[in-house]
């Protein structure tokens, strides 16, 4: 299962959920974004049961964007109970993700 591509609203209603959400904020021009898109897809695959994994373009919900304060791209964001506590800026691997992911669930 590859990661969901939410909008505005959809955001709004999963961070609020009873499960974690992990938000890899991205752009289609954005060569690294792509690069990472099938490690990021694998790590839906497989935190899926665990986690809410989902992908915001930031040309499309830009003003999003700016609220959560996305600077730069790739971003990815953990959300629990409504508030992101923690995140992370163009992880070098699939390893690299699951490093962030599990400090961050373990948090």
């Amino acid at each position: 299962m590859a990661a969901n591509h939410i909008n505005t609203q959809e955001f709004k209603q999963m961070i609020h959920g009873d499960k974690p959400v992990l938000v890899d904020y991205w752009a289609p021009w954005c060569g690294y974004c792509r690069r990472i898109g099938p490690a990021y897809d694998k790590i839906a695959q497989e935190y899926g049961d665990r986690v809410a994994v989902v992908k915001i373009n930031i040309d499309e919900e830009a003003q999003l964007a700016q609220a959560e304060q996305i600077e730069l791209i790739p971003t990815l964001v953990l959300y629990r109970n409504g508030k992101a506590v923690d995140s992370v800026v163009n992880p070098s691997s699939k390893a690299a993700m699951e490093e962030f992911l599990q400090g961050a669930l373990d948090a």
